[in-house]
């Protein structure tokens, strides 16, 4: 199943067709229906004042999730807002075909009425993503990515699919996004730092829309304290097929679903190197951190 799902061209267009036309509705019909008109009886937190989730979150889960149950007989689904309560989800992680779902990436965006929110899905077979798709509803904006067949975008009003390619830029002017949300306080306050005075740094608030604009080439760097399945598999594919490089910060380790710690996204190995070394110096004890 996973070689016909990587390798033929009519499963692949399938599979476009129904997560597109999926995420496109589940928008029209929950997410973009709530946005700008959530009561405070609609959004509570989970693990922190500041890690919300709302009733557009929940419900968009459960309908994404009911229509990928089965589909190309794939069973096993793991959602951002069920593994919050279902604490014990890492039994899923290392399944051989896995939906992993983030309903809206940008919630606190998404409550505060600003656009930087989106939906996203990946397939990942034996921890690493083969298959991922971004919706941004806002802009009318579908980006996916194949493992080894490259990353793209469809401009769904005029359905128009262009094939996204990192280009090389100007490390003199290094321009990124990310937090350190996650790192340990004794090593995070540094960090936070030097992504401030050593880096033009942005502060976007999803991840998904992060991965759209490096893959766009519109900034150069995405640095996060840590990492979630929901959330940096999309980031770790379509980075990749568009010519960029992903690494977990710290050891320069490949990414999977079971990763732990910061990670490190950037149009080349060589501006890779050199964020790195901005933010987590040589002689930053985080360097060696153990998760």
């Amino acid at each position: 199943m996973n070689d016909i799902l990587i390798n033929n061209n009519t499963t692949r267009n399938k599979i476009i067709k129904y997560i597109m036309d999926l995420l496109i509705n589940v928008n029209k019909e929950i997410i973009l229906r709530y946005h700008k008109n959530l009561k405070s009886e609609d959004i509570s937190t989970k693990t922190s004042n500041d890690d919300f989730v709302s009733i557009a979150d929940k419900k968009s889960e459960e309908i994404i999730s009911k229509k990928l149950k089965g589909f190309l007989n794939v069973s096993d689904i793991l959602g951002e807002e069920t593994a919050f309560l279902n604490k014990q989800y890492e039994q899923y992680l290392d399944k051989s075909l896995l939906w992993v779902v983030d309903p809206i990436d940008g919630t606190k965006n998404y409550i505060n009425g600003k656009e930087n929110f989106c939906s996203m899905i990946s397939l990942v077979n034996y921890m690493l993503p083969i298959a991922t798709f971004i919706y941004y509803p806002l802009k009318n904006i579908f980006v996916y990515a194949f493992k080894n067949y490259g990353a793209f975008l469809i401009d769904t009003n005029k359905n128009i699919s262009t094939r996204l390619s990192i280009k090389q830029s100007n490390i003199l002017k290094i321009v990124g996004s990310g937090g350190t949300k996650g790192v340990p306080e004794i090593y995070r306050q540094s960090i936070l730092h030097n992504l401030k005075t050593c880096t033009e740094r942005l502060f976007i608030g999803s991840a998904g829309i992060e991965t759209i604009m490096l893959a766009k080439n519109e900034i150069q760097f995405i640095f996060h304290g840590r990492v979630t399945p929901w959330d940096h598999s999309p980031m770790d594919l379509i980075i990749k097929e568009a010519g960029g490089c992903v690494y977990m910060a710290i050891n320069k380790s490949e990414f999977n679903i079971k990763s732990k710690g910061s990670i490190l996204a950037a149009s080349n190995d060589q501006i890779w190197n050199n964020i790195k070394n901005l933010i987590i110096p040589y002689d930053n004890p985080y360097r060696k951190y153990k998760n």
